[in-house]
């Protein structure tokens, strides 16, 4: 005889289990510059500054790359370099082209460092040292302002990778434009400038001081680099 069982089979109802995540981000609303190495101007020959405003100054150009040469007429050596300098490099991460800012000390001309040409009075002034144009960078062995400084005008920027620069239009005004390469979001970049020995003048009125030592020892200074969109 056949015995019929009847079965029951049972289905559960499923259930979603919901699985939560986080997002995050770090918003960054300014270019951060990073400073990789100072520039080391290594050791200079400088014995003292003009005895007078027609003396003119020592000047000593350093390229992004390095490279040094000379723009001062003097036949008479004021700075000379006795090693081989080493720009300061710096990087930015950006992923679109940008603009670097460096000291504005487009009022310096050329024309005024070298002998008896222009007037480098009122260039050198403690009026206008630091002013827009006039943004030299003194590098000094001491806080005696009576030892004559050294100064950086002129900054340059030299490519290593990621972008070009290129002056925006105004010599020596500090304001680079950076084109970056296809796929790049970091530029690396060299800084050179231009040294100048302080003119035989006092600084505070303009008037002729004679002929200042300048003392052995390391000169120091700091300046800024900034970048924007």
């Amino acid at each position: 005889m056949a015995v019929a069982v009847a079965g029951t089979l049972s289905l559960m109802a499923s259930t979603a289990q919901a699985a939560e995540f986080t997002a995050s981000t770090t918003l960054q609303n300014t270019l951060a510059v990073t400073a990789i190495s100072p520039l080391d101007i290594g050791t200079v020959f400088a014995a003292s500054t003009g005895a007078d405003i027609g003396d003119g100054v020592g000047v000593m150009n350093i390229a992004g790359d390095g490279t040094v040469d000379y723009t001062n007429s003097s036949t008479t050596i004021k700075l000379m370099s006795l090693g081989t300098p080493v720009p300061a490099q710096g990087s930015v991460d950006s992923a679109s082209d940008f603009k670097l800012i460096l000291p504005d000390t487009n009022l310096f001309l050329a024309t005024t460092f070298a002998d008896g040409s222009g007037t480098l009075e009122a260039a050198f002034s403690d009026a206008n040292l630091g002013n827009a144009g006039y943004e030299a960078v003194e590098l000094r062995v001491s806080a005696d302002d009576t030892i004559p400084a050294l100064y950086l005008v002129h900054f340059k920027v030299g490519d290593v990778s990621g972008g070009a620069a290129s002056e925006d239009g105004t010599a020596n005004d500090g304001i680079w434009d950076v084109d970056m390469d296809f796929g790049e979001t970091t530029y690396v970049f060299n800084i050179g400038a231009t040294v100048v020995t302080q003119p035989g003048i006092e600084s505070a009125t303009g008037a002729a001081d004679g002929d200042l030592a300048y003392e052995e020892g390391t000169y120091s200074g700091t300046f800024e680099v900034t970048a924007s969109y």
